[in-house]
């Protein structure tokens, strides 16, 4: 099955005010500039390129306007230009550099102040407060847009290689960056949704495959100077995996696998195929004597497996979010995390097993936020404890910590 992406656990209000502490997080986002959000016919940010010169940068409206941006965008230039000429030729370029970034940016429909800050407010919900702000804190650039792959907030190089992914998460060479896609506009009402993908799909899929990718960068191993030095999921950061990802994955899908073996033996297959002929009586407006048998097979089936769940001490899987056909949603929720236990995608192969192994770990390790936005602490801990141990235990407290040297 494919990894789901229409599932959150608590779906934000986006429109209102988070906790103040997030809150105050999303408005730094905003405030930093860092944030290129490509929506549709409107854009915040521009992309300058100067192959001879080896430029290749982004910009945003705040980071060319702010005044307490201002400074910080001739000096990338002139980095980059002091490497080829001397400082009075770098000046000139620079500032010749600097008037066409302005003409380009007027040419694009800006994106309303509103709807950035709804959009800085979805990335901070996407995973743990620490992980967030390390990422802010850090100056990554934070790429976002409404297509359905990052192909439309990367360059021409970068989206030949990878730009049919749903997001990324990019360093080294002095790169820090996160992309997202949305597939869809993520603030529109029912009644104004263009296609499906509208709407709360798109912010849906917006926030897991921002907790997945903002995921990858807390596992980076930091040094006491910031320097990113492996990973926590691996060793020689892809060579192999870890000793304690390697070995929690595996007890985790041994963990899961049981679960979900006891959940069937109990009839949730049966129960999820009752489900599917109450469904046809509901989408059909059917209400007749079969209509109400099969809704009181469903009820007493779901009653029967929740007791029984509950008394085998595995309560914690019907934490998540409830549906008007449950028996349908817990077996998605077993089925999706085996998924995301033992991801598979042709980027993943690799000649060596051992190397091939450690790209799983690596994703299965940066995709347990995904799957706590979509299923909820609870469930998640309950069928994979030791990769949340080691993510939520270990990694978001390295990143509280890596935080608090660059404050």
């Amino acid at each position: 099955m494919p990894n789901v992406y229409d599932v959150l656990h608590v779906p934000p209000k986006l429109h209102k005010k988070l906790a103040k502490t997030e809150e105050t997080l999303a408005l730094a986002i905003v405030a930093s500039g860092r944030m290129r959000l490509d929506a549709d016919n409107e854009s915040n940010f521009t992309r300058f390129q100067m192959p001879q010169e080896r430029i290749n940068l982004t910009f945003t409206f705040r980071e060319m306007s702010d005044p307490a941006l201002l400074k910080e965008s001739p000096a990338r230039l002139m980095s980059i230009l002091l490497k080829r000429h001397n400082e009075q030729e770098a000046t000139t370029l620079a500032d010749d550099y600097i008037e066409r970034i302005h003409a380009n940016l007027k040419k694009l429909r800006p994106v309303a102040p509103k709807v950035e800050l709804m959009m800085a407010r979805a990335f901070v919900s996407c995973n743990a407060l620490p992980v967030i702000r390390l990422i802010h804190l850090e100056k990554a650039e934070i790429f976002i847009s409404y297509g359905h792959t990052v192909s439309d907030v990367m360059d021409i190089a970068t989206w030949q290689e990878v730009g049919e992914s749903n997001g990324l998460q990019s360093f080294g060479k002095g790169d820090n960056a996160v992309y997202v896609s949305c597939g869809g506009h993520p603030f529109l009402e029912d009644e104004e949704r263009n296609h499906s993908g509208d709407g709360f799909p798109a912010l849906a899929r917006f926030i897991v495959i921002a907790g997945q990718e903002t995921g990858h960068n807390a596992d980076m191993i930091r040094g006491e100077n910031g320097q990113w030095l492996g990973r926590y999921s691996a060793k020689d950061w892809a060579r192999a995996p870890s000793d304690v990802a390697g070995k929690a994955r595996r007890k985790d899908v041994d963990r899961c696998e049981s679960i979900y073996r006891q959940a069937r033996r109990l009839g949730l297959l049966r129960l999820v195929e009752w489900e599917r002929h109450l469904a046809f009586y509901h989408d059909n407006k059917l209400h007749n004597w079969r209509s109400r048998l099969a809704w009181l097979k469903s009820r007493i089936g779901w009653l029967y497996l929740t007791t029984a769940l509950r008394y085998k001490g595995v309560k914690y899987v019907l934490t998540i979010r409830k549906t008007r056909y449950p028996a349908t949603q817990l077996n998605l929720f077993f089925e999706d995390m085996l998924f995301n236990l033992t991801p598979q995608a042709e980027d993943y192969q690799r000649s060596d097993p051992v190397a091939q192994e450690a790209i799983i770990v690596i994703e299965a390790t940066a995709r347990v936020p995904q799957q706590v936005v979509k299923w909820g602490h609870d469930a998640v801990r309950c069928c994979t404890p030791s990769l949340y141990r080691l993510y939520y235990g270990t990694i978001v407290p390295a990143c509280e910590k890596a935080c608090g040297r660059l404050i």
